[in-house]
């Protein structure tokens, strides 16, 4: 059985707080019970042995590949399988990772036995909306926006270990836990119920008050005594606050009631915080119940040395935002005082933040309002200025940012507005002189810096242009937002070196050298509060100026081949592709079409532990458990062709090349694929029949390229109609007639695409119901900026190789006569892939031409 493997001894990390040191993690991160001498939260690098059960109550062992739950969905294997299937969060019940973890002390942050006592394990019920209801005991639980998490013990109890069980929302009912133990010992017929429930009554009630008013009682202002307070909380039962509020007699059933009433109508409140407001409670009757009953330690901010290497962890704005103040980092663990320590969304916010295990601690409101005052002033810096080798020059971050608007708005209190900080340039200009020099010392430049990026990577931009114009003209900042450039600041002359110099520092680039071009990356963890990669390349233009490009490098898991909105019928094939066990794959379409996530798509389907899948990047953007990803670097000869061969030598089953750009590679895939290896790779080429003809220019021995070749898939990224202001008409004939002969035009015979049986088939699956189609316009929202637009979806041009497809690319076929063969066979052109999402709602007829041949 699964559960009776050794299961592996996860210690708490070793990682000193503070440093460079985190790992930069792309995959999902699984929880831990939450318990401040438990490890942090475990990414998955591999496929999990797991067992789903359906919302038809079947019950499915398997693998977890990938865990999705931004993109509510998971990549699942089944026994035997070679492939994976996605199976969305609102089909299951439950997900049970049944290889078990013990979880064990890191060394040296064990406590006094006496102190630490042993974590509360609690009864839990669920009721799940199917009606069925789950019975066990956990060790803790986290509650995530898409989710619960409980932590099932199995094994010996000295041993530590547990299960972990997910619920996803849609399914859940309601959870209760704790507080009905003595029941569940009167079902056992352990011992009598009345006898029982009295005992446990009596003793919970010593060992809560006994800890519980330690907690209250204790001053904590030092690093010793938080430790042994968190290491008491573990022994507390877990409650809910109105639970808590109740028992000590503190509030009425109404007051809670009506509390709860309140809370429901605005959900930013907690419920503390409306008690209070209520006049139900004070502030420190509040703090008395997150002690005394919740086992929240409260430390004193007034005595208490707050760690440095806790302050550098969370930029200033992140504090001041979220009124939370890092006291001590420790043994992977980053420890925060808060008024509410319930507010799960800031925990999570902060864990996402820093990537360690949070613990809430409590603090009177009065004390974090002073320190934010005393230790974040206003003439504090944002980040700490970095010198030329990425060293801090400071020993605390300050900072006046705020952190990522992950939801991808702009809110008036989110970063400091770079106007304003454009502004500031301009007021600290001593004369009118041009290019003055940077200096380390030039904080809002920094500032300003570090804003640019944060705001082109919160409002998902790809590319950041700064570029310079002789003379007194203003230095012009433009974002490739959607496939466009829009403006976003215009910099002051004299500032146009200074800032184009401190680029260079942060890429490692030479700041003295404006002749040639330079090449490099921005790693901004060094610099900022969020895990950015940036490619930057410098270029020189007239005048002895230059010009940048900032290129940023998404951090990002696979999409299921499900959310890439590829037709049924290029799905069905596509999969049918990958599941071949030899041959090649090639995408194609120009930068920045979405090439390397289709591949990576396409990988995850086949991504499973009995498979070698090793890839060959420039530069690895997307992750993956269980691939083995290369990134090449032609300064030092690691090219494509190298790392293919090196490959070859590697034992592959499926090798990803990140693009064929020269004869060699090509070649050397070709062989590849010829020789037992499915390959692929992307090309840049405009539609997939032209990308049969660019191969055999390249020198590709025709009859070997044919037989090796399963399918083309061309793709181009286009504009989206806003889902918060899309609205449906009704479609004149006008613009039926329109889109039928923009969608027939040049088909061939015999291809079943006459416009008669085209208008039948899109009146059956998009009429109004009364002989007409609908149609979807955007007229500009606030989401969307006014421009009717937000995000880009993929159109896609499955060319499959089928016999007489492979017979043409043999005899050197013109690009025509091969697209009129694949049509024929079943493709669709990349005009009538976005026609038929048009018909959709997706897009519009004027994105669709922009992209489309």
């Amino acid at each position: 059985m699964e559960l009776q493997l050794a299961p592996p001894v996860i210690p708490l990390s070793d990682r000193t707080p503070g440093t460079d040191e985190r790992p930069v993690t792309r995959n999902y991160r699984w929880p831990t019970p939450p318990y401040a001498f438990f490890p942090a939260d475990i990414e998955q690098t591999e496929a999990q042995d797991c067992e789903i059960t359906a919302i038809g109550g079947r019950r499915v062992a398997g693998k977890l590949t990938f865990f999705l739950p931004e993109q509510d969905a998971l990549e699942f294997q089944l026994p035997r399988a070679t492939t994976t299937q996605t199976i969305y969060l609102g089909e299951i019940l439950t997900l049970r990772l049944t290889r078990p973890i013990r979880l064990a002390p890191a060394s040296g942050a064990a406590l006094d036995p006496a102190l630490a006592g042993a974590p509360a394990l609690q009864p839990f019920q669920l009721v799940l909306h199917n009606g069925e209801v789950i019975e066990g005991a956990t060790l803790g639980h986290v509650t995530e926006s898409f989710g619960t998490f409980l932590f099932p013990p199995v094994g010996e109890a000295d041993e530590l270990s547990v299960e972990r069980l997910f619920v996803p929302c849609a399914s859940l009912k309601n959870l209760s836990i704790g507080r009905y133990l003595g029941q569940m010992l009167v079902d056992h017929e352990i011992v009598d119920s009345e006898h029982v429930e009295l005992a446990l009554a009596e003793q919970d009630a010593m060992r809560s008050q006994r800890i519980g008013d330690y907690l209250v009682e204790k001053n904590i202002v030092s690093e010793a005594q938080l430790l042994e307070a968190l290491a008491k909380q573990q022994s507390m039962p877990v409650m809910r606050l109105g639970e808590a509020l109740l028992e000590l007699g503190m509030i009425k059933h109404a007051q809670l009631e009506e509390a709860l009433q309140k809370q429901r109508e605005d959900r930013s409140t907690p419920l503390g915080r409306i008690l209070v407001g209520m006049g139900v409670l004070t502030d420190e009757d509040l703090h008395q119940v997150l002690a005394r009953k919740l086992g929240f330690p409260v430390v004193d901010l007034d005595n208490f040395p707050v760690d440095a290497n806790a302050l550098r962890m969370i930029p200033e704005g992140v504090v001041n935002r979220l009124k939370v103040i890092p006291v001590l980092a420790h043994d992977g663990m980053l420890i925060v005082a808060l008024e509410d320590p319930m507010r799960v969304d800031r925990l999570n916010e902060l864990r996402f933040l820093t990537q360690f295990k949070v613990v809430p601690v409590v603090a009177p409101k009065r004390q974090i309002d002073a320190v934010l005052r005393k230790r974040f002033g206003p003439e504090v810096l944002w980040f700490e200025p970095i010198t030329a080798d990425g060293e801090p020059q400071g020993s605390v971050s300050g900072g006046q940012d705020q952190p990522l608007n992950f939801s991808g708005g702009r809110s008036a209190d989110a970063r400091p507005d770079i106007n304003v900080l454009a502004s500031a340039l301009h007021d600290q200009q001593a004369d009118d002189s041009v290019d003055v020099p940077i200096q380390e010392s030039d904080n809002t430049l920094v500032r300003l810096v570090n804003t640019m990026i944060l705001d082109a990577y919160s409002q998902q931009v790809s590319d950041i242009h700064i570029e310079s114009y002789p003379e007194k003209q203003k230095t012009r900042v433009r974002f490739r937002k959607d496939g466009g450039l829009v403006p976003y600041l215009e910099l002051p002359a004299s500032y146009r070196q200074a800032v184009l110099a401190r680029i260079k520092i942060m890429a490692d680039l030479d700041i003295s050298e404006r002749r040639k071009p330079q090449d490099g990356k921005i790693d901004f963890q060094r610099f900022g509060p969020a895990k950015i990669e940036l490619r930057v390349a410098t270029i020189p233009t007239n005048r002895g100026l230059e010009d940048v490009v900032m290129r940023i490098l998404s951090s990002a898991r696979p999409v299921p081949l499900d959310k890439l909105h590829l037709s049924d019928w290029n799905r069905d094939h596509l999969r049918r592709i990958m599941e071949k066990s030899y041959g090649l794959l090639l995408v194609c379409g120009p930068t920045g079409s979405g090439k390397t996530t289709t591949l990576h798509s396409a990988l995850s389907y086949i991504n499973v532990p009995e498979r070698k899948i090793w890839t060959a990047e420039d530069p690895v953007e997307i992750t993956q458990p269980g691939l083995r990803q290369v990134q090449v670097n032609a300064k030092i000869g690691w090219t494509f062709a190298h790392a293919l061969r090196s490959f070859l030598r590697a034992d592959p089953d499926v090798i990803m090349v990140g693009e064929m750009r020269d004869q060699e590679t090509a070649r050397i895939g070709v062989e590849a694929s010829l020789t037992g290896h499915l390959v692929l790779s992307t090309l840049h080429t405009n539609s997939a029949p032209e990308s049969i003809t660019r191969l055999l220019d390249m020198g590709v021995d025709p009859f070997n390229f044919a037989d090796s070749l399963l399918g083309v898939l061309a793709q181009r990224l286009t504009k989206k109609l806003c889902p918060g202001c899309r609205h449906e008409r009704s479609a004149s004939e006008d613009e039926i007639e329109e889109l039928l002969q923009e969608f027939c035009f040049n088909m061939p015979t015999g291809a079943g695409l006459a416009v008669d049986a085209v208008r039948a088939q899109w009146l059956a699956q998009h009429g109004d119901g009364k002989g007409g189609l609908r149609l979807y316009a955007a007229k500009g929202c606030v989401q969307c900026s006014g421009t009717g637009y937000r995000g880009r979806i993929a159109l896609h041009e499955l060319l499959v190789a089928t016999p007489e497809v492979k017979r043409l690319a043999m005899r050197r076929a013109e690009i025509e006569e091969i697209a009129h063969t694949a049509i024929r066979a079943g493709m669709r052109t990349l005009k009538q892939d976005g026609i038929a999402k048009i018909l959709q709602g997706l897009t519009d007829l004027s994105q669709v031409r922009a992209v489309s041949n």
